[in-house]
């Protein structure tokens, strides 16, 4: 039977109120009845290994065999009562679920009938009065006619609701009978899903929603480097996913590598931004020894940002006109480009170093910072990022204008070249210098960033298996 498509206006139903199939019905009693043999013949079967002899088997692993054959067969009997329970309480439920539709389809065809007995009533004559005012006792007969017509069509429909309404209350109770029949409370067999289990299902969902998240903040970050904003939101996703994958190793479901990998990504931007407050440290103090020996700070207009490191900008100002400065094309101190109109320092970069703020120098954390000691920015967080996705913007540019200088800049600034030789020559504006183990630090880090990238798409995809310990599996 197939479900069906009646007209239950008759009784003031926009819709079917049975909403089933009995073909389907019958083949999941048919489904589950299959899957209770096959359950019963493979106990059936480890019973026999469990009772075997072990002078008819030979080896170290006869004992070990038995053993476990004789905890999967346990485990299976206890989900054998399930499967047998459903499908017995199934066939049980299925001639109930049957007498519902006949019945309820029967209440539709009495209410059809009293509808129409309704109209037929309806247009029954009503007595008519002489001329007198009087009313002969055949016209009585027609207004008593009438009535009763009216009032049995009337009954007729009352009866085909309560029928319905019968019909749908037994195949509640029938319905309900089954439902405690087989609730998963009753069953102590590892088929219910627990909390954790629930708990699992949405980790899961998270660490893949911020996956993909963190994977389309990554290319932006390769697309647009240096934004602070970006930077931020992908340490944000990171972690939100990192925290959702740990809780799924723990309970055997997720993929050690994608702790490991997440941990070593949360751990580099920490070390990047102690590292790149420790540069600001020193442009600062570079800065400082700059004014002391009498260079004043150069009046500066449309300052560009200079990057060093993934992410960990340094900027240097560009001079004005007042100041003697001389246009220029490309900054000769570091890997991005100026504006086109800009100015650069001749004599001293030293001292037009201006403490950007970084993707750790947000709102929420400058307070913290600023008791530590740090170096609070001198431009905001979102005026920062404005000023970096136009320094970003000038640097695609040139894509086309000047490809060369393009693939030096965005080169320089992924791999962290750009910010060592900013670095340098801030500090060497005074006469200092840095290891190029700051710029080795940069590539690390732009390396591991790829690498993540094509990992997380990756596992996204399917194409590269999860890797747990002995014991464990996702």
């Amino acid at each position: 039977m197939s479900v069906r498509h009646l007209d239950w206006s008759p009784l003031d139903l926009d819709s079917d109120p049975v909403h089933a199939d009995l073909d389907v019905v019958s083949g999941a009693q048919t489904r589950y009845q299959h899957i209770a043999d096959t359950i019963d013949d493979a106990i059936t079967k480890l019973q026999r290994i469990v009772d075997t002899n072990s002078d008819s088997l030979a080896g170290q692993y006869v004992e070990g065999l038995k053993s476990e054959a004789g905890t999967v067969k346990d485990s299976l009997t206890k989900a054998a009562v399930r499967y047998h329970d459903v499908a017995e309480e199934i066939k049980k439920y299925q001639p109930d679920l049957e007498q519902g539709l006949t019945e309820t389809a029967a209440a539709r065809d009495d209410a059809e009938e009293a509808r129409n007995d309704q109209t037929k009533a309806k247009a029954m004559p009503d007595p008519q009065k002489k001329d007198d005012g009087t009313v002969t006792p055949e016209e009585q007969q027609k207004g008593t006619d009438k009535t009763k017509a009216t009032d049995a069509a009337d009954g007729k429909l009352t009866a085909a609701k309560n029928r319905l309404n019968n019909a749908l209350n037994a195949l509640n109770v029938a319905g309900k009978r089954f439902g405690d029949a087989v609730n998963c409370k009753k069953y102590d067999d590892g088929l219910t899903d627990s909390w954790k289990d629930k708990l699992d299902a949405v980790m899961a969902k998270i660490s893949q929603i911020f996956a993909i998240i963190g994977m389309i903040l990554g290319v932006l970050a390769i697309l647009i480097p240096g934004v602070n904003a970006l930077i931020i939101a992908g340490v944000v996703a990171g972690a939100i996913t990192l925290v959702a994958n740990i809780v799924l190793y723990a309970d055997g479901k997720g993929s050690v590598v994608d702790v490991i990998l997440g941990a070593v990504g949360l751990g580099l931007a920490g070390l990047g931004a102690i590292a790149s407050l420790a540069a600001k440290g020193l442009a600062n103090a570079a800065k400082t020894l700059g004014n002391l020996a009498g260079r004043p700070r150069p009046v500066t207009t449309n300052p560009p940002q200079l990057h060093w490191g993934p992410g960990a900008p340094i900027e240097l100002q560009p001079m004005g006109p007042a100041a003697g400065g001389v246009r220029t094309g490309p900054s000769v101190v570091s890997g991005v480009n100026t504006v086109p109109g800009d100015f650069v320092i001749p004599v001293n970069p030293a001292t037009g170093w201006t403490n950007m703020s970084d993707w750790f120098n947000n709102p929420a954390t400058n307070w913290l910072l600023g008791k530590f000691g740090a170096i609070t920015p001198e431009i905001g967080f979102w005026e920062s990022a404005g000023m970096q996705f136009k320094g970003a913007g000038a640097m695609w540019g040139k894509l086309f204008t000047d490809p060369l200088n393009f693939v030096k800049d965005w080169a320089g600034v992924i791999g962290g070249l750009s910010g060592f030789r900013d670095l340098s020559a801030i500090m060497a504006a005074v006469g200092g210098k840095i290891s190029p183990l700051w710029y080795v630090w940069g590539g690390l880090n732009g390396a591991f960033g790829m690498g993540g990238l094509i990992y997380t798409g990756g596992r996204l995809m399917g194409w590269i298996p999860a890797v747990n310990p002995p014991g464990v599996t996702a």
